[in-house]
């Protein structure tokens, strides 16, 4: 009898760490924000996703709602204003991944987008002009208090283009960013950060080896390669469908990475 009572505790806890609610952080220049063109998206796409549930960043409220492609998905992200309201990020093949049943037993998310177009990770210093780092600090603050206790937080992280372009020596860039991702780990202990890498751009190998280097040194931090992820005409963007493609190796690392928990 008391075997049985402590293998069913035992269930009923591993059910409950699989169940989980996932919060997802998106950050960094304009890939996080996302160009993909809402105008190739499915009308299923266009449509309200209650499956991921996002932080309103201009309601003066910061209040969860369901995903809107062109109404709530970019907001208040510098850089990506005007013409590209119309368009999406890594948010739409998280939605899909969602709804495909990608996290066992996790029907719904949340999701807090911080990214900034255009930044370079100087620009992300707490220090810095800017106050990139204040708004993500102040977006996270938000979502803490409405999510529960016992979220499993995911940043995932898109920023190198713009330094390199910038020709930020790789050495500092691989310094400054080790160091802000450190900050973010000390604001979300153990959520696994999952980072991409720029191989389908196919002039970013110095930053794309920096940051592999970063997850091999770093615990909880973790690289996916982009090679073949379909590219706008600019050749620093991925569109509609190398959205779809690195989303979906983000989720397959993410869901490695926080298994049962």
């Amino acid at each position: 009898m008391k075997l049985t009572s402590t293998l069913s505790l035992l269930l009923t806890l591993s059910a409950s760490a699989a169940n989980r609610p996932l919060v997802f952080v998106f950050t960094g220049e304009s890939n996080s924000g996302g160009i993909g063109r809402n105008a190739e998206a499915t009308p299923a796409e266009l449509a309200a996703r209650p499956s991921v549930q996002i932080l309103n960043l201009t309601n003066g409220l910061f209040t969860f709602e369901p995903l809107l492609l062109g109404q709530n998905n970019l907001r208040d992200h510098a850089g990506l204003e005007g013409y590209y309201a119309g368009c999406h990020g890594l948010e739409l093949g998280l939605a899909n991944a969602v709804e495909a049943g990608a996290f066992k037993g996790r029907k719904q998310v949340y999701l807090v987008k911080t990214g900034q177009g255009g930044s370079r990770i100087e620009q992300w210093a707490p220090e810095h002009q800017s106050g990139y780092w204040k708004k993500f600090d102040q977006r996270l603050a938000a979502a803490k208090r409405q999510v529960p206790a016992n979220a499993q937080w995911v940043v995932w992280f898109s920023l190198g283009i713009n330094d390199a372009i910038a020709n930020t020596p790789i050495a500092t860039w691989k310094q400054e960013t080790l160091a802000h991702l450190k900050r973010i780990k000390k604001e979300l202990p153990g959520a696994p950060i999952v980072m991409t890498q720029f191989q389908s751009m196919k002039r970013y190998a110095a930053t794309d080896e920096a940051l592999a280097e970063i997850a091999a040194e770093e615990s909880g931090i973790f690289v996916v390669d982009s090679t073949g992820a379909g590219m706008e005409p600019d050749q620093n963007h991925w569109n509609y469908a190398g959205l779809k493609t690195v989303a979906q190796r983000m989720v397959e690392t993410t869901e490695k990475a926080v298994g049962g928990k």
